[in-house]
């Protein structure tokens, strides 16, 4: 049962570098309530080995698989575009 009041937990299909481009198989780990995660971005996980990096192939809304929490992201998060500097007031002092 779920409680309505609890945001639903996203859930991101992992790829371990090992697999091979033919191998679809991937791994669901809940990934932490803040953090953005998109196809492609390298996170950090759990295994039986201790901890790897792994690639999010795709973002889930669910999974009946998921078990372990995503631990960190591996990459740095993207930097935010710089601001425009501000046009510099008219000063018609010569």
């Amino acid at each position: 049962m779920t409680d309505l009041f609890t945001p639903a937990r996203a859930v991101a299909a992992i790829k371990f570098k090992w697999q091979k481009e033919v191998d679809a198989k991937t791994y669901d780990y809940f990934v932490p309530h803040g953090l953005e995660l998109a196809p492609g971005d390298k996170v950090i996980v759990e295994t039986k080995r201790g901890e790897t990096e792994v690639e999010v192939v795709a973002i889930k809304t669910e999974s009946a698989m998921a078990e372990k929490t995503i631990l960190r992201r591996a990459d740095p998060a993207p930097a935010p575009a710089p601001a425009e500097p501000e046009a510099p007031a008219n000063d018609w002092n010569f």
